[in-house]
């Protein structure tokens, strides 16, 4: 069975070229909370993750990684937090509602 990843706008999939590149395939969670952390961080409307949805390393930070054995692992608890999202997904800070809400007010 072919292994995509399952974020927004990203083309991986398991492959001879994904694998030289070091790019590796993660599970979602069993843990209910941390599965729900997943599928809201990938931010596509209505999914709900399967036994068989992956997320590729590229969504993860370095630090979320256990390269100490043969097999890459996830630490504990890791959440993915690298993406590329278009503009109308780009979350705003509050900085940043802040002073829209200002410009908005002198309009």
């Amino acid at each position: 069975m072919p292994v995509f990843c399952a974020s927004y706008s990203c083309n991986n999939w398991r492959s001879i070229d994904t694998g030289s590149r070091g790019i590796t395939f993660h599970k979602f969670p069993s843990d209910t909370g941390l599965r729900r952390q997943w599928e809201v961080a990938i931010r596509r409307e209505g999914f709900v993750a399967t036994e068989s949805s992956k997320l590729c390393s590229e969504h993860f930070k370095p630090d979320d990684f256990d390269r100490t054995g043969q097999i890459v692992r996830l630490r504990d608890g890791a959440t993915p937090s690298v993406f590329n999202f278009p503009c109308h997904l780009q979350r705003q800070t509050r900085k940043e509602k802040g002073s829209e809400t200002q410009r908005d007010k002198q309009m």
